[in-house]
């Protein structure tokens, strides 16, 4: 299966002439739609929230089955948690995500901020593991707003 980068494309294409015969015109906006609906589509959403929700990313299509089929894209998934307050030293929250042998993990990473110090961190690995259960931050500081976001597939 090959792709046009147009399917990929994030920005909305523009278009300033159709095809004067309906034949032809016809055609011309059923492609073009097409390539809207995917620009639309392949693009992040911006809701960052405590619920596990589609982010509006695809990942490389997951395994095959056996013969033509390519496989499909597997949409990614999002899931905010809350870790307030973060204390300095080791932190473990539940996370309340299915891990389990369909879990892939894409990426996630932990914000914090101290309203009172005014200051703020981002820690990825190896301050933040996750377990099956849990969140483990190795927190450096105390900080009283803290969530952690990950991204993942619930798909093989």
């Amino acid at each position: 299966m090959t792709f046009s980068s147009q399917q990929f494309e994030s920005y909305v294409p523009v278009y300033d002439t159709v095809p004067e015969q309906w034949p032809e015109a016809r055609q011309f906006l059923v492609e073009h739609l097409k390539k809207i609906s995917n620009a639309v589509n392949v693009r992040e959403i911006g809701f960052f929230l405590d619920e596990e929700l589609l982010s509006g990313k695809a990942f490389i299509p997951g395994a095959t089955i056996p013969g033509d089929n390519p496989g499909q894209f597997r949409q990614i998934l999002r899931k905010v948690v809350d870790c307030s307050p973060l204390v300095p030293g080791v932190n473990s929250i539940p996370h309340g995500i299915t891990f389990d042998s369909n879990f892939t993990l894409i990426n996630y990473w932990v914000a914090g901020t101290n309203s009172t110090a005014f200051t703020a961190i981002n820690l990825v690995n190896p301050e933040v593991r996750m377990s099956v259960t849990n969140i483990i931050i190795n927190s450096p500081g105390s900080y009283d707003r803290t969530f952690f976001v990950c991204e993942y597939t619930q798909e093989l």
